[in-house]
């Protein structure tokens, strides 16, 4: 995942990098021999023979640091190896976004590449696997019967490449509101609507609100009534449009941009500039880095009225005590247009040529077990891939969560189902496009340099630039 605070940001790969990928990808044109049952190996190999090297090799994993996740991954890693004493684990622990792709990109090129990874960056796995570079896991899944229909279908959906399975969902990090109940009770202001068919429940009501939760001491805004309403590609959402046709998600690959003829998307984008820029009710990056002043995220110093982030929040929720806080539906597009809201959907993929191939797909299967989901994801705070664990992640979070209502818990379960996958995730070279092109047109109007319809109009020749040098995999 993503949490929602640019967890996902592209980086420009070093020439060394590069240089052994190549090397990489021309040997990836030759398919390696698919993982033998663990029987024939052993009839293979001969009785009482010395394991080949390669199953006593390390199986690397490539895992996030720095936004709390660490604790889980080593509990889940300890029990595999409890399990299979036979195969250690090394553990790689790396912070999301730039400095996590640079770590895969450099493990590829040494020849040394992980067991599992995730899109913890901006890259889903269908870069690599448009490369040869990702592992074909169809054959290990029939001959181990591994049973797929338990997987949420969403996050199915993308983890087939070309017919080719080359990865297992893993978590669900769906968006909502979260919301200081106490600023609102303060102010005489309702709970907010758990209803995600609420159709009142609109982005206008939404500003309407803020504006009256925002104080100021003289010049000084001492109380904003929201945080930042997505700061990246996802702000062209949320009046309904996208930057994307809808086609890119099913195919993988962006080959068309549409943020410039599509009205919705400037307008949206506008609207969460506005928020900071002309409304004043949302702080601008210096405001906040001022607001927050010690606390972990800004919503946790109690100065925020309410903002849209992901349920990767949760672990960090739990211990507020300062105030009362409690979620709420995302509010619907002006003009009764559908809702466009993005679920991170995760997934555990393996890069082809591993040292330990078996030891490899036993650990990334671990790792998308019921028992080992019951850790990670369902104790830190998202939701499971696995629908039969529903009822778990359920469980955990009114033990974690106490002060949060029925109604308010089943916001989070109902969130998935309004919401659609991302084009990091889940295309080839969506990273590229909106590290070089779109992303720094958005800056420009975060920043109140240019309107949102100029700077996307302006942007949109390198866009579709980037996308014609990039779309053919």
């Amino acid at each position: 995942m993503v949490s929602q605070l640019s967890r996902r940001s592209f980086l420009k790969q070093s020439s060394v990098a590069f240089a052994g990928l190549g090397a990489l990808w021309l040997a990836a044109c030759v398919p390696p021999t698919p993982g033998a049952p663990a029987s024939d190996a052993s009839a293979q190999s001969g009785a009482g023979a010395a394991p080949a090297p390669e199953a006593s090799a390390p199986v690397l994993a490539l895992l996030r640091a720095g936004d709390g996740e660490e604790d889980f991954f080593n509990r889940a890693i300890d029990m595999f190896e409890a399990q299979h004493p036979e195969t250690k684990i090394g553990r790689i622990f790396v912070p999301g976004g730039q400095e996590y792709i640079t770590k895969l990109d450099l493990m590829i090129a040494a020849g040394d590449p992980p067991a599992i990874y995730a899109p913890f960056s901006d890259r889903g796995y269908r870069y690599y696997a448009s490369k040869g570079l990702s592992q074909e896991l169809d054959d290990f899944v029939a001959r181990d019967n591994l049973d797929l229909s338990d997987f949420h279908p969403d996050g199915m959906k993308g983890c087939r490449w070309q017919g080719k399975l080359m990865a297992l969902p893993l978590d669900l990090w769906p968006h909502l509101i979260f919301y200081n109940k106490t600023l609102f009770r303060e102010a005489g202001i309702p709970d907010l609507p758990t209803d995600w068919n609420d159709a009142s429940w609109t982005v206008d009501k939404y500003l309407e609100i803020a504006k009256q939760l925002t104080k100021k001491e003289g010049d000084q805004v001492v109380q904003y009534g929201s945080d930042v309403y997505f700061n990246y590609w996802a702000s062209g959402w949320t009046f309904g449009g996208d930057f994307l046709p809808a086609s890119t998600y099913e195919i993988g690959v962006v080959d068309e941009f549409a943020g410039d003829t599509d009205p919705r998307v400037a307008a949206s984008v506008q609207w969460s500039a506005d928020l900071m820029l002309k409304d004043q009710v949302a702080p601008t990056p210096a405001q906040a880095q001022q607001v927050q002043a010690g606390a972990p995220v800004l919503f946790m110093s109690g100065k925020i009225a309410m903002g849209i982030s992901n349920i990767g929040r949760l672990s960090r929720y739990a211990g507020i005590d300062a105030f009362e806080w409690g979620t709420a539906a995302a509010p619907n597009p002006p003009n009764g247009e559908k809702r466009h809201l993005h679920v991170w959907i995760d997934f555990w993929s393996m890069i082809k040529g591993v040292k330990n191939l078996e030891g490899s797909w036993q650990f990334l299967k671990f790792m998308v077990s019921p028992e080992v989901q019951k850790i990670y994801p369902i104790e830190y705070g998202p939701q499971s891939s696995l629908l039969s664990l529903a009822p778990d992640w359920l469980a955990i979070q009114k033990q974690k969560l106490p002060n949060l209502s029925d109604a308010e818990l089943a916001v989070m379960t109902e969130a998935p189902k309004q919401e659609q996958i991302d084009p990091e995730n889940w295309t080839v070279n969506f990273s590229v496009i909106n590290s070089q092109a779109l992303q720094p047109a958005l800056d420009l109007v975060w920043l109140g340099e240019k309107d949102a319809a100029t700077a996307i109009a302006e942007a949109a020749p390198k866009i579709r630039k980037l996308i014609d040098e990039t779309k053919n995999v």
